[in-house]
């Protein structure tokens, strides 16, 4: 059994037997009941804010007083309760020397204090959430981001500015919440695209500085300064359009071919220059025979008693050539197809169109007499058929040129 309930029984069995002790005190048995009733009325009101008052913790932004002095009530109440629970007897025992108020006076008043600072913040909540929309979102929006983890204090400085924004509201200065949010948005933009930009731009950067160590700016300046360029063009999409990640997404990956293709050339560069003249050739004909290779792929040509530059551009041109085939073919493909379709449902069109008029001509006919039979085929006509028919009469006209 519920301890309370156990208490709630003994109390009142304690009244009755009390009454039955003395007839001549009605009115303490009355107290009594009327004592119990206000004990249980306590006890539900107790188990009914506990219920409410589990996760509310968001309400704290709309205003940190309301919401401090609501938590130090609840907490007197519920230290009162627990006094209650060990002790019954307390209940209608005055609560302090220097107060009449007993423990479920104060307990109840503590609960008041608790209920009206909760639909104070409700209240707050409701009109907060309509005048501060577009700040809320910009918030959560750089939460998403994860925007703390890159810029801690900056990050602490706008939370401050947002906080304000809140007070406002609290203080009923609506017109100061408005102007004061313009401000936020326009400094959470700043940290939004600062913290895209850690998060896509910064690690290439870090690329870029261990290429600068390994000498890449040294040995292929125009590659480095490529990547260089792309950064930059990284950082202004970024600018312009910090919420456009498809587009942020093409240029690191632009950047990120930059880097590799500056590392790869200033290796190739490296490598020329550690070698001794006696391996120039053999460093040349390598190269040659990689581009023999792709020659003798692409149409079985030995291209090796030309320039290589020149091996290099009839290479490109072949490729081309057999691209463009290859889309034209795949068009003239596609070209059949759309119209073997079309002459196919043409066909189809025409099968219906005559099948039609046959009906109506039986719809329209007269009664044949008897010396005149008619005789319809109402078989529908086929397409195989009307193919079959061309196909002959194309043969008797060859057989006739033939002659």
């Amino acid at each position: 059994m519920n301890p309370l309930r156990k208490v709630a029984m003994l109390a009142v069995c304690a009244a009755l037997l009390s009454a039955c002790q003395s007839t001549s005190e009605p009115q303490s048995a009355t107290v009594e009941i009327n004592a119990e009733n206000a004990y249980q009325n306590s006890i539900q009101r107790h188990n009914s804010w506990q219920k409410k008052l589990q996760g509310i913790e968001f309400l704290e932004i709309y205003s940190p007083e309301k919401f401090a002095l609501m938590q130090s009530s609840w907490t007197k109440a519920d230290g009162i309760y627990k006094e209650l629970v060990n002790n019954p007897d307390l209940a209608l025992k005055s609560y302090s020397l220097f107060s009449s108020s007993t423990y479920l006076d104060r307990f109840n008043d503590e609960i008041t204090v608790v209920e009206t600072q909760m639909k104070a913040l409700e209240r707050l909540k409701e009109e907060a959430d309509e005048v501060l929309a577009p700040a809320m979102a910009q918030m959560q929006y750089l939460d998403s981001l994860d925007a703390k983890k890159y810029y801690r204090s900056e990050y602490t400085r706008i939370g401050r500015l947002y906080a304000r924004l809140f007070n406002y509201i609290d203080r009923d200065d609506v017109s100061q919440a408005r102007s004061k949010q313009d401000e936020y948005l326009e400094r959470a933009h700043s940290l939004e695209v600062k913290t895209v930009k850690k998060i896509y731009i910064a690690p290439l950067e870090t690329q870029l500085d261990q290429h600068r160590r390994n000498d890449v700016r040294y040995y292929a300046p125009r590659s480095y300064n490529r990547v260089e360029i792309r950064i930059e063009s990284g950082k202004a999409t970024i600018d312009a359009t910090p919420r456009d990640f498809t587009a942020i997404e093409v240029a690191v990956k632009e950047i990120e071919f930059e880097l590799a293709h500056a590392a790869h050339i200033a290796l190739e560069v490296n490598t020329m220059r550690d070698l001794s003249k006696d391996q120039h050739e053999d460093y040349i004909l390598e190269i040659e025979n990689k581009l023999l290779r792709i020659s003798k792929a692409l149409n079985d040509q030995d291209l090796r008693d030309q320039p290589i530059r020149t091996q290099a551009t009839w290479i490109t041109s072949n490729v081309k050539s057999a691209r463009l085939q290859y889309v034209a073919k795949t068009s003239l493909k596609t070209n059949e197809v759309s119209q073997r379709a079309t002459a196919l449902e043409a066909l189809v069109n025409q099968q219906q169109a005559e099948i039609e008029a046959l009906k109506l001509q039986l719809a329209d006919k007269v009664t044949p007499s008897l010396d005149v039979p008619v005789e319809l085929d109402t078989q529908p006509i086929t397409a195989s058929a009307d193919v079959d028919l061309q196909d002959n009469e194309s043969s008797d006209d060859s057989e006739f040129d033939i002659q």
